[in-house]
């Protein structure tokens, strides 16, 4: 166990790897689009063992709150607004980290967590972004692919990288199984920032906090950015070709 008031190797070890986080923020673009998006109700859910929006936002003077699974109910309430929920846990707390198959038996196999998260997922649009191997995660897939009942008519998102289009197409058809749908920002990453930013600005545009349009705003905002992307793409391949 990791918990214990003595210092030990693994607590040493995350301290080391996730030290002086604000000297490593890469893309402030993305964080900044991510933070607009909690301004206006969006409750933002992470895989992630650090606290780099958290870090990020406090920057930016807003009060950021980083919490776990035992602060489930309040962030699916709304009650913080600016609260990150953390469900592999925070290096911070290396004892609740999910790390190996008894940590994601212990949250999957949680019938309040599964509920709580289920329920979100069936009232919610949901965007996921930065999604590579959290496909083959065992929370992510328990979750949001294969226990969820009643599944409603709502449409979600996945933003993903495209570098093989064969891969790329296998992808978008087996997550529509799951209503998800998959659109590309790009085939590099540098692309990535512009995508998320102008996504953001399409999203608070189309609707208001409270409005009955929050459902489907993400979806149709996804969508709208890869028409005006693929618009882009294909001016730049005409003036190429001149």
């Amino acid at each position: 166990r990791t918990g214990g008031t003595k210092p030990n190797f693994f607590q040493d070890c995350l301290m080391e790897v996730f030290d002086n986080l604000e000297q490593h923020i890469q893309n402030p673009v993305v964080l900044q689009s991510i933070l607009r998006l909690m301004e206006r109700g969006t409750m933002v859910l992470t895989t992630n063992y650090d606290n780099l929006l958290e870090i990020f936002g406090q920057q930016q003077g807003k009060p950021m709150e980083s919490l776990d699974l035992k602060d489930k109910d309040k962030w699916a309430r709304g009650h913080v607004k600016y609260g990150v929920l953390h469900i592999h846990g925070l290096y911070t707390d290396p004892c609740g980290t999910v790390l190996d198959p008894s940590g994601y038996k212990d949250v999957t196999q949680d019938p309040e967590v599964m509920e709580v998260l289920q329920n979100l997922y069936g009232t919610k649009s949901f965007l996921f972004l930065g999604c590579g191997e959290t496909l083959c995660d065992q929370i992510f897939q328990a979750i949001f692919l294969y226990t969820v009942k009643n599944k409603v008519d709502l449409e979600h998102c996945m933003l993903v990288l495209n570098e093989n289009e064969d891969h790329f197409l296998k992808l978008q058809a087996d997550m529509l199984l799951h209503r998800i749908k998959v659109v590309s920002y790009g085939d590099c990453f540098q692309q990535f920032p512009e995508y998320v930013q102008d996504l953001t600005a399409q999203i608070c545009k189309q609707r208001s906090p409270g409005k009955g349009h929050a459902k489907s705003a993400a979806g149709t905002s996804c969508v709208d950015c890869a028409k005006r992307k693929l618009g882009k793409s294909g001016t730049k391949r005409i003036k190429q070709s001149d």
